[in-house]
């Protein structure tokens, strides 16, 4: 039932079409009059899309029978390219457009809405056209009478490709533009993405007919409809040289040199005033078909190797050229009443390469954050070791001295203690090297555990090392210090020889102070300590 219903509503729309009565009855006799037809009116056929003219005239007359008019459809609508018109309804000039004289880079494309006036007898309808390229003269589509209201909804029903096309154009450019400002990687690839999005969003609006109600410049805008077309293979093909492999760039950058001569060849003959955009229209979609096949060729060996970048950008590759390629058999087969470009729908077909190349490069971003990071960690941990003493585990006199500048520089308040193991040469001698080395281990073990989070122990040398006492006084760090001495007296070492210990205590004296003025403060206090007979303690 329901299908039923469907069918009969579509039936319904499709009769209220076909009984649409015109505006006007309008003949099919057209003829035209030109300065050599010597007064003499000639009959052609409008639905030729020609010129009825040969030669280098630049002006002719058309005229039309037309019957009497539905008041309330008495809107004429025509689109014409390079252009100006004169309309003329019984002798009287009921509508103008342009100057009926050579301007630079032609009279641009545009259509035309004119109101007709009211009519009670059959009468002709005569247009005056001026051209600056005798190809375009008396050429006109899209000729229909009927509402106001029906004309202006061709008019925008002929914008749907572009109107749904401009808004994700626009978006991807703007991801792609967000992406490039925040990220540094292939910035060239994404410079070259941002310059074909934009090529793209601004060819688009140059086809729409809205644009002729936001700026009605139809020089300007016919200038960028035919020129951007030359462009955006350019732009397109230099995307992919960015992607491609050293060796497979050479190629597809000759097919961007050969679209970027043929560009700069129209567009010179356009400035010699030979119209050389709208007549290299032929040469460029000719050429397309062979210069797309060498890139896609390109493209596929690069594929072969495993390059994502190009494995995402076939497709879109492949339907922007399809799509371009029937854009120019429409073009010349005059498809359209009034052509409808296809090529801009091919920005849907880019919506997955541009995600999928900005997740590669993500990924490719977070690999090389994730080395960097491990190399970091490994720089972090090389300059640790270089700082740690492998015997005692201490951090040794290079990063003491460092450590001690600092804080100096940060204007803290700390005590120094220097330890020296008494006859230390003694026990090296009598027990061997090894054994030496296990009394040093055992006795950095015994200090360290006597020290808070924020008290530093350092091997100074040999059997020298300095504890780095913050917000201590030299009597809470000469405190300490007894308390070592104790401990390093009562405790049993590996080796039979007596274990003893000898400190000098120092403090930081802030601006009367120096680094060198506290290191031999704090020896010249270790030196009292030996001289008075060692295993004791001597403040400064």
């Amino acid at each position: 039932m329901r299908r039923f219903s469907v069918i009969v509503l579509c039936l319904f729309v499709l009769l209220g079409f076909c009984l649409r009565g015109e505006a006007a009855v309008i003949g099919s006799d057209w003829q035209y009059l030109t300065a050599e037809s010597q007064g003499k009116w000639r009959y052609f056929d409008i639905r030729s899309f020609r010129s009825p003219v040969m030669g280098n005239a630049h002006e002719i007359w058309l005229e039309v029978p037309l019957s009497p008019l539905n008041p309330q459809e008495n809107t004429l609508l025509f689109a014409t390219s390079g252009q100006a018109v004169e309309v003329f309804v019984e002798g009287s000039k009921i509508y103008a457009d342009g100057d009926f004289a050579p301007r630079f880079l032609g009279h641009g494309r545009k259509w035309h809405l004119v109101e007709l006036p009211a009519l009670t007898h059959d009468t002709m309808l005569l247009f005056h056209f001026y051209a600056d390229y005798p190809h375009q003269l008396g050429v006109f589509n899209n000729f229909t009478i009927d509402t106001n209201e029906e004309q202006a909804r061709r008019i925008f029903s002929t914008d749907f490709a572009y109107v749904v096309t401009l808004p994700v154009a626009v978006l991807l450019g703007v991801i792609t533009m967000m992406y490039l400002m925040h990220r540094s990687s292939r910035r060239r690839l994404n410079c070259k993405l941002l310059l074909f999005m934009m090529l793209l969003t601004v060819w688009t609006i140059s086809l729409s007919n809205v644009k002729q109600l936001v700026w009605d410049a139809p020089v300007i805008w016919r200038f960028l409809e035919n020129f951007l077309c030359y462009l955006l293979p350019v732009s397109a093909n230099a995307v992919v040289v960015e992607m491609l492999e050293p060796d497979l760039r050479p190629a597809v950058q000759r097919t961007v040199w050969i679209y970027a001569l043929l560009a700069v060849g129209t567009l010179a003959a356009e400035f010699m005033g030979y119209d050389g955009l709208e007549m290299g229209r032929q040469l460029f979609y000719g050429s397309l078909l062979v210069m797309q096949a060498i890139v896609f060729r390109s493209m596929w060996e690069s594929i072969r190797r495993g390059n994502e970048y190009t494995k995402y950008a076939l497709f879109p590759m492949v339907v922007l050229a399809a799509l371009g390629l029937l854009d120019g058999v429409l073009l010349y087969t005059r498809f359209w009443s009034w052509h409808i470009y296809l090529l801009p729908l091919g920005i849907y077909a880019c919506i997955s390469f541009i995600i999928c190349m900005i997740k590669e490069q993500i990924l490719h971003e977070q690999e090389l954050e994730a080395h960097a990071e491990d190399l970091t960690a490994e720089i972090a941990a090389a300059m640790k070791r270089a700082e740690m003493d492998e015997l005692t585990g201490c951090r040794n006199r290079g990063a003491f001295e460092d450590f001690i500048r600092q804080r100096i520089e940060e204007g803290a308040n700390f005590s120094l203690i220097m330890l020296d193991i008494d006859y230390f040469k003694a026990i090296n001698d009598t027990y061997g090297h090894e054994s030496g080395d296990r009394v040093l281990v055992q006795f950095s073990e015994l200090v360290r555990k006597q020290l808070t989070e924020k008290q530093e122990f350092f091997r100074w040398g040999g059997e020298e090392f300095v504890i780095y006492c913050p917000a201590y006084n030299i009597v809470n760090a000469g405190d300490l210090a007894e308390k070592i001495r104790t401990l390093t007296a009562g405790c049993k070492f590996t080796v039979k020889h007596p274990v003893t210990v000898s400190a000098g205590v120092a403090q930081w004296h802030y601006g009367s102070d120096s680094q060198v003025g506290i290191f031999r403060r704090m020896d010249d206090a270790l030196y009292n300590a030996k001289c008075n007979g060692r295993n004791q303690i001597s403040l400064e």
